[in-house]
């Protein structure tokens, strides 16, 4: 399946007006941000989408990648809800939650702890501690 933007869609990939999204990051450097945002605006968003909470304007990844859309006024940028990771990989996000007695919100590293490794690392939620 491939978007408006061309982007091949495997798991339900949206592009989103990310405008007021945050990622639970409270630092981030401003270099690698106008870096980015330098590159946005000569070739346009690269790399993974963002994975997204969108029912609390929440990205589990992409700090600086949303920063920089936000910079390089990008109106749209390409994002997966996390629900629909989870059940690309066969899992049930919603059962784990209930079980372990997880937010979505604030326990992610627990939540993405479940996804499989090369899942996490494609999607840039490896780093997420």
């Amino acid at each position: 399946m491939e978007t408006k933007q061309g982007i091949h869609n495997p798991l339900g990939l949206e592009v989103i007006d990310a405008s007021g999204y945050a990622t639970g990051q409270l630092t981030w450097d401003d270099h690698h941000v106008a870096a980015i945002a330098d590159s946005m605006r000569r070739h346009g968003w690269q790399g993974a989408p963002l994975t997204v909470l969108p029912e609390w304007a929440l990205s589990c990844s992409g700090t600086h990648r949303l920063l920089a859309a936000e910079a390089a006024e990008l109106e749209q940028v390409p994002a997966v809800r996390l629900v629909d990771l989870f059940e690309a990989c066969g899992l049930d996000l919603e059962a784990i939650v209930d079980a372990e007695d997880l937010s979505v919100s604030m326990d992610r590293p627990e939540i993405l702890n479940h996804l499989p490794d090369d899942i996490r690392a494609a999607y840039t939620l490896d780093d997420i501690i």
